[in-house]
């Protein structure tokens, strides 16, 4: 319930949220890396993904839809970044990660709010829509089918309960989803049921592939949650692992398709 408002109300809640999610995001991240002697630079995550969030504000875009404002504060960032190496020291492993971690979090998050306004506010509402039920419906596909025809490890050195059947469970469950969901407000979108199987299968896919990214980044630091924002269920990582591939791929997607 409080997901749904968030998004349809928009940007004077989107944005504080968004920013919510990149501090504590970009914490757990620190933290996690700290368990491996990594040190990141938070300074530059999180003021750079202030700055990124900025960069997607759907006003700059609707005043100056030919200016590629993101990219220009995303250039800013990786300046800032190796200016502040050049400054403080030359720790390259910092610089790297870093950077990783940057494009893993800071720079997906904008993504969300280009997508809740594209085309506009309202039909906004309905292309963000796409990924979450694509993502929700994966998530359940995955699961059932996993425990109960489950036999072929799909990722075994980093998530060894996942199987192959699951992950194809999950792009059936993912398209029959949005198959239903599109008949139910038919108009909304600009494209047809070809179109759709592919959207269905590269959302699931990158839903999935959020998910193992994440479930990498934790064996590798050795965590069981990236943090505990939420009590019993894990840090706010563990809650967006599959929005953060599926949200810039569904943008991607319209843009191509439309």
């Amino acid at each position: 319930m409080v997901l749904f408002l968030i998004l349809w109300v928009g940007l004077p809640l989107m944005g504080p949220a968004l920013v919510l999610a990149l501090w504590i995001g970009t914490g757990e991240l620190a933290r996690m890396f700290a368990r491996k002697h990594v040190q990141l630079n938070l300074l530059v995550l999180r003021l750079g993904g202030l700055l990124l969030l900025a960069a997607s504000l759907p006003d700059l875009y609707a005043q100056n839809p030919d200016v590629p404002w993101r990219e220009i504060a995303l250039g800013a960032v990786l300046f800032s970044a190796f200016v502040y190496e050049l400054v403080a020291g030359a720790n390259l492993p910092r610089l790297a990660y870093t950077l990783l971690a940057l494009l893993y979090l800071p720079w997906t998050l904008g993504y969300f709010l280009l997508l809740r306004y594209s085309p506009d506010g309202v039909l906004g509402l309905v292309t963000l829509s796409l990924p979450l039920i694509a993502t929700f419906a994966t998530d359940v596909g995955a699961y059932f089918v996993g425990r109960t025809l489950g036999r072929t490890k799909l990722a075994p050195t980093v998530s060894p309960n996942k199987t192959l059947e699951g992950f194809i469970g999950g792009l059936v469950a993912a398209f029959l989803a949005l198959f239903v969901y599109t008949w139910l407000i038919q108009g909304a979108f600009p494209f047809g049921r070809g179109e759709l199987l592919v959207f269905a299968v590269l959302l699931s896919f990158a839903a999935q592939l959020g998910d193992l990214t994440e479930s990498m980044l934790k064996r590798y630091t050795g965590v069981k949650d990236s943090g505990q924002f939420l009590p019993g269920h894990g840090g706010i990582l563990d809650r967006l692992d599959s929005l953060i591939f599926s949200v810039p791929l569904t943008y991607y997607l319209l843009v191509i398709f439309t």
